[in-house]
């Protein structure tokens, strides 16, 4: 009755002021669902805005989870990242030295002055080139060190990313649980009021 909204809440029944305090949870979870909805809406577009700059630019990333990249920059790349930059015996001279030099400037290309791995692995590297007419297991030994503190290095860094990760994931897995609450909770306050 148009009365009632005119009263002062303490002057309302029971049921009236049960009907205010639902409108008012009511707009608040519907603020609260706006705001979740339209946060996960602009990190999708972020991220696939940032996916595909990082595609069309020829980047892989860790994953390599590019297609579009040429297979022998993807198997260098393996190298840098999981496996192990080294020279084959089966190259000439030329071919070994013109190899170490694709894997120094794919590596400084993609990391920056202030990568943690950047001086350990330019270090490994810079020995790899220095020692590319020795043979295989001759420039392996002289290197060895260097390349364990290199792959200490790459194994840290994603460490931290798969724990970055996982700790995206379960932020917003906590973040859709209490959305798919909230939106319950409405629904309950909806059926209540048709009732």
């Amino acid at each position: 009755h148009p009365t009632a909204a005119a009263m002062p809440p303490a002057e309302m029944g029971v049921s009236g002021r049960y009907e205010e305090y639902s409108k008012k949870e009511i707009h608040f979870v519907e603020t609260e669902l706006k705001d979740w909805f339209l946060q996960r809406r602009f990190t999708m577009e972020r991220n696939m805005a940032i996916k595909k700059a990082l595609d069309d630019n020829n980047f892989m990333g860790l994953s390599m989870a590019n297609s579009s990249v040429p297979d022998a920059q993807k198997a260098m790349w393996s190298d840098l990242v999981q496996g192990k930059p080294e020279l084959s015996d089966s190259l000439s001279t030329n071919a070994r030295q013109m190899k170490s030099d694709m894997y120094t400037k794919m590596f400084k290309d993609a990391s920056d002055l202030d990568h943690p791995c950047r001086i350990p692995g330019s270090e490994y590297l810079q020995c790899v080139q220095s020692n590319v007419k020795d043979a295989s297991k001759t420039r392996q030994m002289k290197c060895v060190s260097l390349f364990s503190t290199f792959d200490a290095c790459r194994k840290g860094v994603l460490q931290q990313q798969s724990q970055a990760l996982e700790n995206a994931m379960v932020k917003q897995d906590i973040a859709d649980r209490r959305a798919k609450a909230l939106f319950e909770r409405r629904s309950i306050l909806l059926d209540a009021k048709t009732a």
